[in-house]
């Protein structure tokens, strides 16, 4: 998709469904050379006070989503609250679940990042008027467009990534999601559990992902494209979570016990010769059954790496004739946090 198609779509969805002014960020000319030379410790450093101020900060906003994945491009405008270890929560969204991503940026995407991508500055820009530095991520040994991954507009008043966009290998824009409005709480604290508020879901060590893996569940802690496993979780309800990412681009597994119901409706697409239901587009969830389990994939990532990710994993086990563990799995994932997206 070219930079104009995004700009108009980015535009006409806003105006119509905001009715107010839109985003707009100045990206980079292609034939531009950046201020910075590759692998830039003031690259790096942005990114890691930026990171600082979300950890730290406890904030509420209003961000504007893009994605184009599928036939048709969507749009999405979150209300989004955050609170330092305990991570950010799309206000309104049923059952008050967090998003599927980890809290914002941690010390482990920060490490993905630096390990898959030289980090550099193109520099000043202005993002919905805003003074901004222009930071990119690029594919090691990669020239010209094709060589951008990532982009992230740090805000040079709050020191907050104001807008990231993830792009594919042929330089389009995947995902792009921007701050329209942002607000720090201090000395403000997250809202008190209730009844109908999830229970603690519990974050599983090296240790307890082993067990898992001797206990025969199918865990890897590499999927194609570089992406890494860097954080597990084990659900209240026995769904086993695994996020996977190289830094920029996120993948969250839901894996729990059961087989899909005989029935189980939805459109299909065929990766690698198997069938999987698609369950949304913004951003793509998918879901099939393998090895004994009923699989959900949410994932921001293009689909050319979802694709790969889908193909190493188990499939193929014929639909249970009785509802289990899987349609628990299939409906649950409409509690899942709306937006994957590591950069806040």
């Amino acid at each position: 998709m070219s930079r104009l198609r995004l700009l108009l779509l980015l535009g006409c969805f806003g105006a119509l469904v905001s009715g107010g002014p839109v985003l707009a960020c100045v990206a980079p000319d292609p034939a531009e050379p950046a201020t910075s030379p590759a692998r830039s410790a003031t690259a790096l450093g942005l990114l890691e006070r930026a990171a600082t101020v979300t950890r730290s900060m406890p904030w509420h906003g209003t961000q504007n989503v893009l994605s184009t994945h599928g036939d048709m491009p969507s749009f999405d405008i979150l209300d989004v609250e955050h609170h330092p270890g305990a991570g950010s929560t799309v206000v309104g969204l049923a059952d008050s679940w967090r998003t599927v991503a980890p809290d914002l940026i941690d010390d482990a995407l920060f490490a993905l990042l630096a390990r898959h991508y030289d980090l550099t500055v193109v520099g000043a820009r202005l993002c919905g008027g805003r003074p901004t530095t222009l930071v990119e991520a690029r594919r090691p040994g990669q020239t010209g467009p094709s060589a951008v991954a990532g982009r992230f507009w740090i805000d040079s008043a709050t020191h907050m990534v104001w807008r990231r966009d993830v792009l594919d290998d042929d330089g389009a824009v995947v995902v792009s999601s921007s701050f329209s409005a942002l607000g720090f709480m201090k000395g403000k604290h997250p809202v008190e559990p209730t009844a109908s508020t999830p229970a603690t879901s519990t974050h599983l060590d090296d240790h307890q992902v082993q067990q898992l893996i001797d206990e025969g569940w199918p865990i890897v802690d590499h999927l194609p494209s570089g992406l890494e496993l860097f954080d597990a979780l084990l659900h209240p309800d026995g769904v086993v979570q695994l996020s996977y990412s190289d830094g920029l681009s996120t993948l969250s597994l839901f894996v729990q016990q059961g087989s899909l119901p005989a029935g189980t409706g939805g459109p299909q697409r065929e990766v690698g010769g198997e069938m999987v239901h698609v369950a949304s587009n913004a951003p793509e969830q998918l879901v099939w059954a393998g090895g004994g389990r009923t699989w959900t994939l949410v994932s921001d990532a293009s689909e050319a790496t979802i694709d790969q990710a889908v193909l190493v994993l188990p499939h193929a086990d014929p639909p249970s004739p009785h509802e289990g563990m899987g349609r628990r799995v299939w409906r649950g994932m409409s509690r899942v946090g709306a937006w994957l997206n590591p950069f806040g």
